[in-house]
């Protein structure tokens, strides 16, 4: 039995409406429906995996449910299938980041793709794809493991120990922030980031400097490079976790 449940949002009871119902189910989702009202979806939001809002012509006099879905997207890490017209997805930007929307669907609905999409959110894939990923460049294997394990939880970590080795792995992997040791031996940390900005696949990723130094000088050497932060490595996780959500909020706004 499949027990990803899904929590369905729709007006009312239509065709089409019970025939995506029907298709879940027959699929073996465990299904709960609700109105457009923030106390219906409460009730079934709290062990839904996917929530799917199938929107109607009156949708923009329901703003409180847009508002109610953008928290349970942002602070419960939901999953959201939008199924409706362009004005209702230009409507739901307004308040739900597009990143935080996996698929916005228009009517008229084949119901074969929206099968295929309903299955590749719900997989468990779905979570390590959509996550951020974050590079971690350090010389230090026992800083870099430790890194990654506090890290992991919340986003995809590459690791790499050596500015040659960053830039193999960026040819083919895609990061969304990079986190830079300042010392390390042949090249460091300032010499890196320069090497990062000479490659195209590489040169727009943001960078933290991730370090022990913490003197004037260190600091000032780097502005020019223009790096998005400077962090002590003796930053305490929840402080670092912090940091960098407010980053990745900052920049999805």
């Amino acid at each position: 039995m499949n027990q990803k449940r899904i929590l369905f949002v729709r007006p009312g009871e239509t065709f089409m409406v019970n025939a995506i119902k029907d298709n879940l189910l027959k699929a073996g989702f465990p299904v709960d429906v609700a109105g457009y009202s923030t106390s219906e979806i409460s009730r079934g939001a709290g062990d839904a995996l996917l929530i799917i809002l199938y929107t109607d012509a009156d949708i923009e006099e329901h703003d409180d449910v847009f508002v109610y879905l953008k928290d349970l997207c942002l602070e419960d890490n939901k999953r959201l299938i939008i199924i409706g017209e362009r004005v209702a997805f230009d409507f739901a930007h307004k308040f739900i980041p597009k990143e935080d929307i996996a698929y916005e669907i228009p009517r008229p609905l084949d119901m074969n793709d929206f099968m295929d999409k309903v299955l590749t959110v719900t997989s468990d894939e779905y979570e390590q794809l959509r996550r951020k990923c974050i590079l971690i460049i350090d010389d230090d294997p026992t800083f870099l493991q430790m890194m990654r394990e506090m890290l992991k939880v919340r986003y995809r970590v590459g690791m790499a120990n050596s500015g040659a080795q960053a830039i193999a792995w960026l040819a083919s992997n895609h990061a969304d922030l990079i986190l830079l040791d300042y010392d390390m031996p042949v090249l460091d940390g300032p010499k890196v980031m320069e090497m990062l900005k000479g490659e195209s696949f590489s040169q727009s990723i943001p960078v933290m400097f991730l370090t022990g130094k913490n003197d004037r000088e260190s600091v000032t050497s780097v502005i020019s490079l223009k790096p998005v932060d400077y962090l002590l490595k003796s930053i305490s996780r929840p402080k670092l976790l912090a940091t960098l959500d407010k980053f990745f909020k900052s920049r999805d706004n």
